[in-house]
């Protein structure tokens, strides 16, 4: 399963693999994903404070050349967290547990750059409006399985006028928050989540290695079992293989909020920490 929504339609793949570190070219987490059960799912907007303070909250469908979905977004000022409920395919994102990692290019021509033999690169068409449009192009490993996902993305041209962005703007750098800036019209973002942080996975050593080339592929960095880029950390634990794998997503918010606990379900737990938020999952 993809993702997708207008209101911040920010995909971000990132995947590559090599032991030559390209030319650094700066590139933005956008979206983390993970596949949660029914029930969970159920009950991710029920709690006021999550919908009305912390985050921009949205269930969104969406119908591409490859398939429709339907997920629920925790919508930030630069960054989505996204969550989906277990299908009956093979896609990624339809099975519970799979997760995935999402970075965005600033520029479009971008992603050819960290293109190699050991990836490759798809194009995906939206429809919107009765209107079929190329969306994105997506940069994935060949080594990593749907579901443990890394990618890399690239908004296409005709996706960013019809949002109406001008060419100029198309053909300038630009960040996460500002794509949402202008999709919002220069409003302020309502709520507190700002971007994110880090997350923390249990994976296997396989997986692990596999990342771990992903990530210095695009111009990161690996320090023992944690792999950073441009300050988004993803903190590692080798484990033997677990159904659930991530363990917790860190956020960024915007200002400070009392300390708090929010019990989503028993899988999910929302934990609050002055300008921290904590999603925590329960292996």
């Amino acid at each position: 399963m993809n993702w997708s929504f207008k209101y911040l339609f920010l995909i971000i793949p990132l995947f590559a693999f090599g032991q030559i570190k390209p030319k650094q070219i700066a590139i933005d987490i956008n979206t983390i994903y993970t596949t949660i059960d029914s029930l969970s799912y159920s009950n991710l907007f029920e709690n006021s404070f999550v919908t009305d303070t912390l985050f921009f909250c949205k269930e969104n469908s969406s119908t591409t050349d490859k398939e429709s979905y339907t997920g629920k977004y925790f919508i930030g000022k630069a960054a989505t967290i996204e969550f989906f409920k277990p299908m009956n395919t093979t896609l990624s994102g339809d099975t519970f547990g799979d997760i995935g990692i999402e970075f965005k290019t600033r520029k479009i021509d971008q992603l050819q750059h960290f293109k190699n033999n050991s990836n490759k690169i798809d194009t995906t068409y939206i429809n919107y409006d009765s209107i079929k449009m190329p969306w994105y192009k997506s940069l994935k490993s060949n080594y990593l399985n749907n579901h443990t996902d890394v990618v890399l993305l690239e908004y296409q041209k005709e996706y960013l006028s019809f949002l109406g962005f001008s060419d100029q703007e198309i053909s300038s750098e630009m960040t996460y928050s500002q794509f949402n800036a202008k999709l919002s019209g220069g409003k302020k973002y309502p709520r507190k989540f700002n971007t994110l942080k880090s997350i923390e996975l249990n994976l296997e050593k396989e997986e692990f290695e596999n990342l771990k080339k992903c990530i210095l592929n695009f111009g990161g960095s690996v320090h023992k079992k944690k792999l950073s880029i441009n300050g988004f950390e993803i903190i590692c634990y080798i484990k033997k293989q677990e159904q659930f794998r991530l363990k917790q997503i860190v956020i960024d918010l915007t200002d400070k909020v009392p300390h708090k606990k929010i019990k989503i379900s028993d899988l999910i737990t929302i934990e609050i920490k002055n300008k921290i938020a904590i999603i925590k999952f329960k292996s």
